[in-house]
């Protein structure tokens, strides 16, 4: 069978088994990415489309895919090979065993951002806590915190309303209520009328553009850049609003929770003193490298 998509992307399948399909769209993909993330990549399409898995293979070794979704998978495949995510071909990701839909207006959440989220879960005090997750995105880290602490209240904000209209969503998929309001936290106007927070947490744009170069095509061509990048004279850029948000949005004692550029711990720990904020952390994530800054504010 051969599907001539275009001359980019041109597949001779010598069966429609499953088994071989696998491997000549693992080769294909190969071309643009690691081999064992291809392999990964087509497994995910497989399981998603056709909830076809790696151990119903192996307990049915004859499976096969009809001629419509052999289609349904090959132009899947091909906007892989172009560099979209997976995440945005199937419009959905898993985020601390919870799915969440996705799409190119929302960042796709990494580990890194599950391990800051499960750092919250494990301070979070046991009385209910007035939660603000700001550049909220997909609404993943909200959406999570409200699913495993229903008694916390939470607040999110972003500069997309794109994003914002994803996270409603997910949050109704979750069942999980979540005030949800506009706000762009390098403006000068003031949040809407909230009340004050026990917990402020943020993942801001912390990429600076110099590390562009470093970035796989995959984020660079289909990633939202406002969620990504800052300028290099300013890494601190959002941390510094956001501080400056929080001395006021704090609730004595509250606590703030930074994900960071693993090259700025030291900076933004030194910004938190220089406004008052005390029990200054920083710690490294599962890779060992500098990823979370997060302190308490002063109590009056």
């Amino acid at each position: 069978m051969t599907y001539n998509i275009n001359e980019r992307f041109t597949l001779k399948c010598p069966s429609n088994s499953v088994k071989t399909i696998a491997a000549h769209y693992t080769a294909q993909i190969a071309a643009s990415y690691p081999e064992e993330e291809a392999r990964q990549i087509v497994w995910i399409l497989l399981e998603h489309f056709f909830d076809i898995t790696r151990l119903k293979l192996a307990v049915n070794q004859v499976l096969r895919l009809s001629e419509s979704e052999m289609i349904i998978l090959h132009n899947a495949c091909k906007k892989i090979s172009q560099h979209i995510p997976v995440q945005y071909v199937i419009g959905k990701t898993d985020f601390c065993g919870l799915s969440f839909e996705l799409n190119a207006s929302t960042l796709i959440p990494r580990p890194e951002t599950e391990q800051l989220t499960q750092l919250i879960l494990k301070k979070l005090s046991t009385p209910p806590s007035r939660i603000l997750d700001i550049g909220t995105g997909s609404g993943c880290i909200a959406v999570t915190l409200k699913k495993y602490r229903p008694d916390c209240e939470l607040f999110a904000c972003d500069i997309s309303n794109e994003a914002l209209q994803t996270a409603q969503k997910n949050a109704e998929t979750h069942n999980t209520p979540l005030h949800l309001f506009y706000h762009d936290i390098l403006s000068p106007d003031a949040p809407p009328n909230i009340p004050k927070m026990d917990i402020i947490v943020s993942n801001p744009p912390y990429v600076r553009l110099a590390e562009k170069e470093a970035m796989r095509p995959n984020v660079l061509l289909h990633e939202p850049e406002t969620a990504l990048f800052v300028e290099d004279d300013e890494p601190l850029l959002f941390y510094k609003a956001i501080v400056k948000l929080a001395v006021n949005q704090l609730v004595s004692g509250g606590g703030i929770f930074f994900e960071i550029n693993e090259n700025f711990g030291n900076e933004v720990a030194e910004l938190l003193r220089e406004h008052g904020f005390i029990n200054i952390t920083i710690e490294n994530d599962f890779r060992g490298k500098t990823r979370f800054v997060y302190a308490d504010a002063l109590p009056n």
